[in-house]
């Protein structure tokens, strides 16, 4: 937005982006680049399928845009799964990489992968917005990753969200939430309550009682009112969350 920027969002469906709507759209716009997450998509917690994936890339091809593929949660998925970045072989594919999301938030390293032309690009962007990362941090990161330690505490950080995956998806189904989809892994899971065509008064009454729910409004491109709810499955299973549930839909 800040670069004048027209942001244009295309609906999902449960095995990715609705490309149908997307063709549809690209009858009348003519976009730059397409941002999409392929692993545990946030919010949903969807993975792509392999032929939503191929539609993509043949309307890439045919439209003559760029595909931005964020996998900032990948790690979080137990299991190979399918990556535009793979079947594209970064002809317009940018794969967007980050270790901030399973290690730490304050190290703010991560990595790209893009055609050389376009990899020189991005590189003078970062060097004139933001010169250099932390080296600290970076062979932080680096020797975690070859000395064997980020494996083996991925393996952990898997088993420990899976098991609250399932105590959230529980409680949501005891509250009587709608569950979107039971997500393979990660942080969130996407659900909504009954009745409600609009859930930000409710994000914003759990506010006031220290409780943090993303109402659906803010991950849409103009903050379209959302009956859908972001939980992050390592909070939502104190049970101050599951109270404040029950009491909120009991006076509804």
């Amino acid at each position: 937005r800040l670069q004048g920027a027209t942001l244009v969002g295309v609906p999902r469906n449960t095995d990715g982006p609705d490309v149908a709507q997307l063709e549809a759209l690209l009858a009348h716009h003519k976009p730059k680049v397409f941002f999409t997450h392929s692993v545990l998509h946030n919010p949903t917690g969807a993975n792509l399928s392999p032929g939503v994936a191929f539609r993509i890339l043949q309307l890439a091809e045919k439209h003559d845009f760029l595909v931005i593929e964020d996998d900032t949660y990948a790690d979080f998925h137990p299991h190979s799964t399918t990556r535009l970045a793979n079947l594209d072989q970064l002809n317009r594919v940018i794969f967007v990489g980050s270790f901030s999301k399973t290690l730490s938030g304050s190290l703010r390293v991560g990595y790209l992968a893009a055609r050389p032309d376009l990899a020189a690009e991005l590189n003078d962007v970062k060097t004139l917005t933001a010169l250099c990362s932390s080296e600290f941090n970076e062979q932080l990161v680096y020797q975690m990753l070859t000395d064997g330690h980020y494996r083996k505490y991925l393996d952990r950080l898997q088993g420990r969200l899976a098991q609250a995956s399932d105590a959230c998806l529980r409680m949501l189904e005891r509250v009587g939430l709608e569950v979107y989809l039971e997500p393979k892994g990660g942080l969130f899971i996407w659900a909504r309550p009954p009745g409600f065509e609009d859930v930000a008064e409710i994000a914003s009454r759990a506010a006031e009682q220290d409780i943090m729910l993303a109402p659906g409004k803010v991950f849409r491109p103009q903050m379209q009112p959302s009956p859908w709810i972001r939980f992050n499955v390592a909070f939502a299973t104190q049970p101050r969350v599951e109270r404040f549930l029950t009491d909120t839909l009991d006076a509804a």
